[in-house]
């Protein structure tokens, strides 16, 4: 089994660890083409129409029953994909994962809810799934409602809760099941401020009770209340495993030196009017006929924004990428929130639905937004707060 290091962690090495990640991989497969057509033009000029993006490259941890363990790095660094995969949502293409205990996880909003149950129903279904029996649930339902601060709303159907609500009952939840270990992914940055100091006291006190906590956060305030270890991931690879101060210190200098790198220029420049000009010519029907020049947006890390007839175009100095929105409900939120100079920040991906009642998510520079059909109204997750 493989040893992490784990400085300070004020555990003894004849512990057995609640996670092991030992030599883990995880790619996947990117589209480049949104049609049979696209992707017809493509091959015609022979340009690739997939590439494989490596989200996690063999990594391997250990993480001590009782700890508190935080993961660190950029938008895109494989944060989210590892978690996933010690929770079972995804599997590893090498390498393995052993977790000792019961799990609860906190992985996005409104994962794990049956949208056609109600907020009470969904909250003896993810006990069931957790192996809680209906008499331990009985006997902790009243101090889920209460901290969730729902009310009446606890006997609605959840596909009306907005993702604030989603996360106050996930949370509240995962919280008060019997659990060894707890998984939570930035779902806290949902909500008003006094209910996420509720959340952070409550975790505190989970974590006096030598409960196991996995925590992907960009909040080092947060994570420095909460942890004492600190994991930093850069393009997939384990970077840093160490004391929290110091892998905070690792996070905001790598972040630094990456900034000061795009501004300087790489061994390959990207020049934003050249990414733009490639993505309008490779997607020439996609978003209709130009109503103007690309105009040079100034905010979050600078870059392009170009209207067309069905939908707008906007390219990332920062990202080094080019996407594309066509007109519909997160084209019209994104325009209202103030497009990519806005809160949102520039476009990063296509719009993926999430289950079966059609939620869809959108993910942005500055995180992601979510489309439930059933109300038509429009989330947005800041994951940088």
């Amino acid at each position: 089994m493989p040893s992490t290091s784990s400085p300070n962690s004020g555990n003894t090495s004849s512990e057995k660890p609640a996670i092991v990640v030992h030599d883990v991989s995880k790619s996947f497969k990117i589209k480049h083409a949104n049609s049979f057509k696209e992707a017809f033009v493509s091959k015609l000029r022979g340009e690739e129409t997939t590439t494989q993006f490596q989200a996690v490259n063999h990594v391997s941890f250990e993480v001590p029953a009782g700890q508190s363990v935080a993961v660190m790095g950029r938008n895109g660094s494989g944060k989210s994909t590892t978690l996933k995969m010690i929770s079972g949502v995804l599997r590893p293409d090498t390498g393995w994962i052993r977790i000792r205990g019961r799990v609860a996880g906190l992985l996005e909003v409104g994962a794990g809810f049956n949208p056609n149950l109600t907020g009470r129903e969904n909250v003896y279904l993810n006990a069931a799934i957790l192996g809680m029996s209906k008499e331990e649930t009985d006997a902790r339902f009243e101090d889920i409602h209460e901290f969730s601060e729902l009310g009446e709303f606890i006997d609605t159907e959840v596909k009306q809760y907005s993702s604030g609500m989603y996360s106050r009952l996930g949370f509240s939840v995962a919280a008060h099941t019997e659990q060894d270990v707890l998984l939570v992914d930035e779902v806290l940055s949902v909500g008003d401020a006094a209910f996420r100091k509720k959340c952070t006291a409550r975790m505190l006190e989970m974590r006096s009770h030598g409960k196991t906590m996995f925590i992907v956060s960009h909040s080092t305030s947060q994570v420095r209340q909460l942890c004492d270890r600190g994991i930093v991931l850069q393009q997939g690879k384990l970077v840093f495993d160490g004391p929290i101060e110091e892998a905070i210190e690792m996070h905001e200098s790598s972040v630094s030196d990456s900034d000061r790198r795009l501004q300087r220029g790489s061994k390959r420049p990207f020049v934003a009017a050249e990414s733009h000009e490639r993505f309008m010519r490779n997607h020439p029907d996609a978003y209709g006929a130009p109503l103007g020049a690309p105009a040079v947006v100034e905010e979050n890390g600078g870059g392009l924004i170009q209207e067309c007839v069905t939908g707008l175009v906007v390219t990332s100095n920062e990202l080094r990428v080019s996407q594309g929105l066509r007109n519909g409900a997160f084209q019209r939120a994104y325009a209202a929130a103030g497009g990519p100079a806005g809160e949102w920040g520039f476009l990063v991906g296509k719009i993926q639905v999430m289950d079966q009642e059609g939620l869809r998510a959108l993910r942005f520079q500055n995180g992601t937004a979510y489309f439930r059909p059933e109300t038509e109204e429009i989330d947005f997750v800041n994951e940088t707060a």
